[in-house]
């Protein structure tokens, strides 16, 4: 019942953050493109943080402590997070926004189960027909929307097809950074920390990062009203902040390769809100890998839920 109730938990707090992140993008993007982008990133995660640290410093001193003796991993957690974020910011400035997000997100999965390979994190075993056809197909999903996207079928790319070569590779290693991410943050969880810890720690090279970025304007349009401004950070407090609490909430109760093969779904829920909503901003050719591989996803983490042996009731 123990090992039930964790990985429901876990798949709980998962949905939390799919749909929260791809709410975010489907019905809130609008009003935070209007922002530097580092500007608001500086403050959303600065508040955050700033409010958990104090939090713990009061109410669990014992975690401060345990942070302390855990600094090697958050060290290379804040990496992982801040190269994550780097190399999607490249992505976006070569190829379009939505095939940066669909590969980042599809290349998650198959970064976990190779650093697994690796010895780094969880062991993973494809010891299933179903989580091998799953892989093939998030794999053939992935290949086709990359040649799609360099012989020009799919979305636009700024510049040569090696801006749209490298566009790709920024996307994939953003979603390897992401994956070498939760590997840091199940490990810092299997030493004691718990997710609030990890949580207040996590972005501090990131909000350095911010804070460069908006200090030098790299993202910088134009003039913005307090009131917008306030908005936005308010906004970005409960979409961007929290959804990403959720993620780390989730790591404590499943896999890395659960976990990522989940997150690698928001493209397709972001493809189904946006049906909803009476837009789809997809080619054709972006939907059938979107479409192929989300398909292989699917599988996987169906396959992956049930060969939890002893997590849910039969």
């Amino acid at each position: 019942m123990g090992a039930s109730l964790s990985l429901l938990v876990g798949l709980s707090w998962s949905a939390v953050y799919i749909l929260l992140e791809s709410a975010q993008s489907v019905f809130f993007g609008a009003v935070l493109q209007e922002m530097d982008s580092f500007h608001l990133g500086f403050w959303v995660f600065g508040i955050t943080t700033l409010f958990l640290i104090l939090g713990l410093s009061v109410f669990d001193p014992v975690q401060i402590r345990l942070c302390a003796r855990n600094l090697p991993g958050l060290a290379a957690c804040n990496g992982s997070t801040a190269a994550g974020w780097i190399f999607y910011l490249f992505s976006i400035q070569l190829i379009e926004p939505a095939v940066a997000f669909t590969v980042s997100s599809a290349a998650m999965p198959i970064f976990a189960i190779g650093l697994a390979r690796l010895g780094i994190g969880e062991p993973v075993s494809l010891d299933t027909g179903r989580k091998r056809i799953g892989l093939l197909l998030i794999v053939a999903g992935i290949l086709f929307l990359a040649g799609s996207t360099i012989v020009g079928l799919s979305g636009f790319v700024r510049g040569t097809q090696a801006a749209g070569i490298a566009g790709l590779a920024c996307a994939a290693l953003s979603g390897g950074a992401f994956a070498l991410m939760l590997v840091h943050c199940k490990t810092l969880n299997d030493n004691g920390l718990g997710p609030v810890s990890v949580f207040a720690f996590r972005f501090l090279a990131y909000i350095a990062l911010s804070a460069f970025g908006w200090l030098l304007k790299l993202d910088y349009k134009g003039p913005v009203e307090a009131g917008d401004a306030a908005t936005a950070i308010l906004i970005g407090l409960v979409i961007m902040a929290f959804p990403l609490f959720a993620m780390q909430k989730a790591i404590s109760s499943i896999s890395v390769l659960l976990l990522s093969t989940i997150t690698a779904l928001g493209p397709l829920v972001v493809f189904c809100m946006q049906i909803v909503e009476g837009r789809v901003g997809l080619s054709g050719f972006t939907l059938a890998g979107l479409l192929t591989y989300s398909v292989g996803a699917l599988l996987t983490v169906f396959s992956l839920v049930r060969d939890d042996q002893g997590a849910l009731p039969s």
